[in-house]
């Protein structure tokens, strides 16, 4: 059982890359995509437990830099800047 819980956490792990990756803005947007799912359908037959925690783990850490980057869009939309000084 806790097989088919591993596998079912990396369908969401997967899902929420993918669209993450819809999401940000490159021209080679489609590339990163299409090789996002390449990769994920290489190791979905990995069986050493060890392999499949590496994977994970890159997998972890390219949706947290997809995150991050989105956030940092975000963000930049409501950025104000007031200037003081002396005027005229």
């Amino acid at each position: 059982m806790a097989a088919a819980g591993q596998q079912q956490s990396m369908l969401q792990l997967y899902r929420h890359i993918l669209k993450a990756a819809k999401h940000f803005p490159s021209v080679k947007k489609h590339s990163i995509i299409k090789t996002i799912k390449d990769e994920f359908r290489e190791n979905r037959a990995l069986t050493d437990p060890e392999k499949v925690k590496q994977c994970r783990a890159v997998a972890e850490r390219g949706l947290s830099d997809l995150q991050a980057y989105m956030g940092m869009q975000q963000q930049s939309g409501n950025m104000s800047i007031t200037l003081k000084g002396a005027t005229g």
